[in-house]
C-alpha cells in the first residue's frame, strides 16, 4: 500500500482499503441479499473491520495536516516496528482501571467513560490517560 502511494500519482488509498474490505467481506462473509442486518463474519474476522476503518483514519493514509517529513516519519517507523506496535500505531488500545477487578482492555468508544475507572489510551506516539470523576477527586 505504502508503495503505491508513493509512486501512483493518482493512486487513492482511501478508496482501494475500502474495495479491499467490501471484496473480503463478501467473499468471507454471510449474508442475505437486500438485508444488511444479516450480515456476519467468522469469529476469526470479525475485528478486521474495525481495524480497517482505524487505518483509513490514521496518519498513515490520512495525510491532510501532516507535513510531507511528518508522513514519511510515521510510514517508516510503521515499517521498521514488529506487527504488535504497528498494529497498535494503527488501532490504539484503550485499557481501563477499576476496583473491581483486574485491568481489562476497553473499546475505543464514549461508553468505556466511567466515574469510576482509569483509561489509558496507548495511541504508540501518545499516550493518554483519563480519570474519571471519582477518581479525580482523590487527586
Amino acid at each position: 500500500l505504502s508503495t503505491k502511494m508513493e509512486s501512483e500519482e493518482e493512486f487513492n488509498a482511501t478508496r482501494w482499503l475500502d474495495r479491499s474490505l467490501i471484496r473480503l467481506c463478501s467473499r468471507f462473509g454471510d449474508y442475505r441479499t437486500e438485508d444488511p442486518s444479516s450480515f456476519q463474519l467468522n469469529q476469526q474476522m470479525s475485528i478486521y473491520p474495525q481495524f480497517m476503518f482505524n487505518l483509513r483514519r490514521s496518519q498513515f493514509v490520512q495525510v491532510f495536516n501532516n507535513s510531507p517529513d511528518e508522513t514519511a516519519y510515521f510510514r517508516m517507523v510503521l515499517c521498521c516496528e514488529d506487527a504488535f506496535n504497528s498494529l497498535v500505531m494503527i488501532q490504539p488500545t484503550l485499557t481501563s482501571f477499576s476496583f473491581n477487578g483486574p485491568p481489562e482492555p476497553a473499546l475505543l468508544d464514549v461508553a468505556s467513560i466511567a466515574a469510576d475507572r482509569i483509561l489509558l489510551l496507548d495511541a504508540f506516539f501518545q499516550v493518554v490517560v483519563f480519570h474519571g470523576s471519582t477518581i479525580a477527586q482523590w487527586r
